[in-house]
């Protein structure tokens, strides 16, 4: 009784979350056996993931968030969260025929799934294009240390080994996930990040850069060397923008890619 009880109310949820998303439209177009193939398989896949309706209606967003995305640019993009990545995979097991015809019913265009270990060089430049998707789509300053919704992910989901962003007050940066789902280890600030990095890469404007920078001096003359962006800031989580961490973009790769590239940009 008491398990029926907590079904329903994780049921209801979902259909809450559905109903209030941006993404609602798709949302509510996802055969259910989706959401079934992906209960009963995705544990296998991703050890430790949670199981409910609530779990994968916000984990099934981020996907729509991620083909959103993708749909709008001709670049390779990167998805950064694991938990949508289950989403995709199970979706992609299930049936990659439907899949293929919901992306083209919703986005106009078929998503194809691409490992991150096939996009190896490219996973930096994809994971700072979804990036700068994803600001100009909550309205941030592309190449600014606020984190989006997609980025955030895994972190709010708790996903069991995904991947914790956060900003500081000058870069985005992130740690492995622990199997509870929380931050472990050292943070990593990816080079393509850089708001200098986004500029050389044409994927930020120059007046977007300027913001970025005179934004980072006005928080270094007020003495916030820790002010986070969208996370709890710990010393093991957030720096001034030196020091602790690994500022190298080389260590990305599938390590804060969500396993899988989708070098799916490409027209």
């Amino acid at each position: 009784m008491l398990s029926q009880l907590k079904q329903k109310y994780q049921m209801m949820r979902a259909r809450n979350i559905t109903e209030f998303s941006d993404y609602k439209r798709q949302l509510v177009d996802i055969p259910n056996g989706v959401f079934l193939h992906w209960q009963a398989k995705a544990k296998y896949e991703f050890p430790g993931i949670p199981s409910d309706a609530i779990f994968f209606a916000r984990a099934a967003e981020g996907l729509m968030m991620f083909f959103d995305y993708v749909s709008r640019n001709k670049q390779a993009c990167a998805l950064p969260s694991k938990a949508a990545d289950s989403v995709w995979h199970a979706w992609n097991s299930w049936s990659s025929i439907n899949l293929d015809n919901f992306c083209l019913k919703h986005f106009k265009r078929t998503v194809p799934h691409v490992e991150a270990e096939q996009m190896a060089s490219e996973m930096d430049a994809a994971l700072a294009n979804c990036l700068i998707m994803a600001q100009l789509a909550e309205g941030s300053v592309p190449g600014s240390s606020s984190v989006p919704r997609l980025f955030a992910l895994d972190r709010k989901l708790h996903m069991p080994l995904g991947y914790s962003y956060f900003g500081t007050t000058a870069r985005i940066g992130f740690q492995n996930m622990s199997a509870r789902g929380v931050g472990v280890g050292k943070s990593t600030y990816p080079e393509s990040f850089d708001a200098a990095q986004l500029l050389a890469t044409g994927l930020i404007s120059t007046l977007a850069y300027e913001e970025i920078i005179k934004k980072q001096a006005q928080a270094a003359n007020n003495g916030s060397s820790c002010a986070s962006v969208g996370s709890s800031c710990s010393s093991s989580s957030c720096d001034s923008g030196s020091g602790s961490g690994d500022s190298g973009g080389s260590s990305c790769g599938s390590s804060c890619g969500g396993g899988c590239g989708g070098g799916c940009g490409g027209s």
